[in-house]
């Protein structure tokens, strides 16, 4: 009449791994979607989007674009430079000294 000999170590790896399994698994029933339910949300959503954005009285893309460009106009530009000062350098007279 002999025992069987375990290794413990690896039994309680084992034990942890069938845990871990076990509370995935869980999880997965818990708060899992199947792909065809987020692409269903996703085209839910997509329409849902594309109606408001039909019922806005501004287009978004114009109030977007006066933030998104960085670039100032000519006059911006010299009102941004300290007086009597050019940032090319110093005009050359026209006496020729």
């Amino acid at each position: 009449m002999s025992a069987e000999i375990i290794n413990l170590r690896m039994a309680r790896k084992q034990k942890k791994r069938e845990d871990k399994d076990k509370t995935a698994e869980d999880n997965r029933r818990k708060y899992g979607r199947s792909k065809a339910e987020r692409d269903a949300a996703r085209q839910r959503r997509e329409t849902l989007e594309a109606h408001v954005d039909g019922h806005l009285l501004g287009k978004r893309d114009g109030l977007d674009a006066e933030h998104s460009d960085p670039e100032t106009s000519d006059a911006d530009k010299s009102a941004l430079e300290p007086s009597g000062q050019n940032p090319s350098g110093p005009k050359p007279s026209g006496n020729g000294d």
